[in-house]
């Protein structure tokens, strides 16, 4: 719950898959030649239907190709994956490539006395070998984060080659590192933003870095995604784990859609969009409340509630929503306000008209659906006075904010024709909601998979089951769609 409002402030919530994984392994030895090292990186992606499915691809370059070995800025390693033609098949290895220099370029960046050990070991690297092993059952391009798996695990296998590397050797540098470590989500959603190119926040990151805990398991991750609480001494108090009930169970079927988050994709386009608006309203609110708010220093969900945007406030007797524009050219926009304050993650096209209403609600609303939600799971009844009927009272009540988010996707035009199927068809095979209680698309939208809630019982099962045969006999399909299982308390290793 919360996708595509994390950028805006939003809480939002995530629940890990159950028995998937993405590992990586991160070596660094001294190159032959003695000056400049190679990059390596490989990947191995095991397929829904079996092992027999393995995807095994490869990465090389000298190292100094990639990355400049001396401050690990962003923008050369992107400039490789942009600008050379034999890296342009090779576009995942910039996921993997771009969470490894971020992490670097932190370390190295970071100027604290007790952190010298850590930087002289990031200098030599540029005279190594260094070796990238991944391998992950996570789907790829389905809305599950597979991306900022990647990413989480490779920035967390430099830091630990780090650690073998004897950088830690006194209390206080331990700390420093350690405080480094915490920050590896923001790392790696910087490396997304920077050198892959897709303008995403940072919430499947934070959700992947804490979902490797045991302690995770069958619970939502929540997750403050205003920016102004993250920082090196207060990275670890924006996010709590809030427990699914255990009566109740969360599946994801694959659409069999692939969706991208890149800069040219409809995401792009509905987060430039938010922006947009997001500057119209606190420049109106500015003018009617006699404020002097700053729209690049705040987050949408701070400055507005659900409420408000809906019903309106002081100095506006109408709904503020009735201040943003439908629809805005770039041109005219551009005109008015200069910039949307969202540079360099997106790009006003002045010859695009933007949806501008329609996005900026999709986030306050979220925010509000999402704390709703998990206000719902914070208070659930224990086990031994929860009956059945209250397992579906407030079930359904859960179902239909994620009924309501999917809906909401669709509007600012994040839907696909083969996730509303599968929302149609969750909601037809139990008509009355006994069993299954909701359903949405999950991560970026545009395809990929939905999500679906219901009760931990075998009618529920039953009925997934035939909301995928369903499916499959729609689309022509000689498969099911494949069936991914959430997280649970019940689960075991």
């Amino acid at each position: 719950m919360g996708g595509i409002a994390d950028y805006s402030g939003a809480t939002v919530a995530q629940l890990g898959l159950g028995g998937r994984r993405t590992e990586c392994r991160a070596r660094f030895r001294d190159a032959a030649s003695g000056t400049s090292g190679t990059f390596r990186a490989r990947t191995v992606t095991i397929g829904t239907r079996g092992a027999e499915e393995e995807d095994a691809r490869c990465f090389e370059a000298r190292f100094d190709e990639v990355f400049d070995a001396e401050t690990f800025d962003a923008g050369k390693t992107r400039e490789y994956f942009e600008r050379t033609p034999s890296a342009a098949n090779e576009r995942w290895a910039a996921y993997v490539a771009g969470a490894m220099g971020e992490f670097l370029r932190a370390i190295s960046s970071d100027a604290d006395a007790s952190n010298k050990r850590a930087r002289a070991w990031v200098k030599k690297l540029a005279r190594c070998d260094c070796e990238i092993e991944i391998r992950s059952d996570v789907p790829q391009g389905k809305g599950v984060a597979s991306s900022a798996a990647v990413e989480i695990a490779v920035a967390r296998a430099v830091a630990a080659s780090a650690l073998r590397a004897g950088v830690v050797s006194e209390d206080d540098a331990a700390r420093r590192f350690s405080a480094h470590v915490a920050m590896i989500p923001l790392y790696c959603q910087t490396a997304e933003n920077d050198v892959v190119g897709a303008p995403c926040g940072f919430m499947d990151q934070y959700a992947c870095f804490h979902s490797v805990d045991s302690a995770s398991r069958g619970n939502f991750i929540a997750i403050d995604c205003d920016l102004a609480n993250t920082s090196h001494d207060g990275a670890e108090d924006i996010y709590r784990l809030v427990p699914l009930p255990r009566k109740l169970r969360v599946w994801g079927i694959d659409s069999g859609v692939r969706h991208s988050n890149s800069g040219g994709s409809d995401y792009a386009r509905v987060r430039c969009g938010t922006f947009m608006g997001k500057k119209i309203l606190i420049n109106e609110m500015n003018a009617r409340l006699n404020r002097d708010v700053v729209p690049s220093k705040v987050d949408l969900c701070g400055v507005i509630t659900a409420r408000q945007w809906d019903e309106g406030s002081a100095g506006s007797p109408m709904s503020w929503s009735q201040h943003v524009d439908e629809e805005m050219t770039g041109k005219s926009f551009l005109a008015r306000y200069i910039s949307h304050d969202d540079e360099p993650n997106t790009t006003i096209d002045a010859d695009s008209t933007y949806t501008l209403r329609a996005t900026v609600s999709h986030a306050v609303r979220e925010h509000a659906r999402v704390r709703e939600f998990l206000s719902i799971l914070e208070d659930w009844p224990s086990d031994d006075v929860c009956a059945d009927d209250d397992v579906r009272q407030l079930g359904r009540r859960l179902g239909d904010l994620m009924f309501a988010s999917h809906s909401s996707y669709s509007s600012v035009g994040l839907g696909s024709t083969a996730t509303d199927d599968l929302v149609r068809l969750v909601r037809e095979v139990d008509v009355e909601r006994n069993a299954l209680f909701g359903a949405k698309i999950t991560g970026g939208g545009s395809g990929g998979v939905v999500c679906v809630l219901g009760e931990d019982s075998p009618s529920a099962r039953a009925a997934i089951d035939a909301v995928r045969r369903e499916y499959a006999k729609k689309h022509s399909l000689t498969n099911l769609p494949d069936l991914l299982h959430a997280s649970h308390v019940t689960d075991v290793d």
